[in-house]
């Protein structure tokens, strides 16, 4: 049996400022830059900018990826972005603003079929959180997952929940991981907790 390692991730209670630590620690994606400079460029996007973002959320490293009719890429809807240029909307019209685009579709075109497909809420709030200079928090189904294990549930993909639970519980649990002027760390902790496999689910 020599060479091998057993291992297993002990599962324990912590302070929210080691929860933090720990699974933010854990995001392995490499995004910090574009993210970043994405973030500072908020208030004056080009459509470049809005190709970016679309790139960055649906995971797209290479041009080839860019392109209509490719798998978990919502390009025309992206695209579109890029023609209209959306800037952040009123506190009042998040709403509007989010049923909108969640909301929009796009065909993908196969041999032999034609598949219709939603932006949906997880992109949706991407574009809102871009264009809202980070202000409003990134919600797909891995933050959905960490909501629900951090006893938050039960946990609705919907833009009224999401206005009226989810944002309330993501800036008090910045307050308490004490992480408010950096509220990246908190989306990564989010994202990482929410991907693991290995954790229960509050009973």
């Amino acid at each position: 049996m020599s060479g091998f390692r057993f291992q297993v991730v002990q599962v324990k209670d912590s302070t929210p400022q080691e929860w933090l630590r720990v699974w933010s620690g854990r995001y392995a994606a490499d995004d910090d830059r574009e993210h970043g400079d994405l973030i500072a460029r908020y208030e004056s996007f080009s459509a470049d900018d809005f190709e970016r973002i679309g790139k960055w959320k649906d995971g797209v490293t290479t041009e080839g990826r860019w392109k209509p009719n490719v798998a978990s890429v919502a390009y025309p809807v992206w695209k579109q972005a890029a023609q209209e240029l959306p800037k952040c909307p009123q506190k009042s019209e998040v709403a509007d603003f989010l049923d909108r685009w969640r909301g929009e579709t796009y065909t993908d075109i196969f041999p032999g079929k034609s598949v219709v497909k939603h932006f949906g809420l997880s992109r949706a709030t991407t574009l809102l959180h871009f264009v809202s200079g980070g202000h409003y928090p990134i919600f797909d189904s891995r933050v959905r997952t960490a909501t629900s294990r951090l006893g938050c549930s039960p946990v609705q993909d919907t833009v009224y929940w999401y206005l009226n639970s989810f944002c309330p519980f993501f800036f008090e649990l910045a307050a308490l991981c004490e992480t408010e002027n950096d509220l990246r760390r908190l989306d990564k902790a989010l994202f990482s907790y929410g991907a693991f496999e290995g954790l229960p689910f509050p009973s």
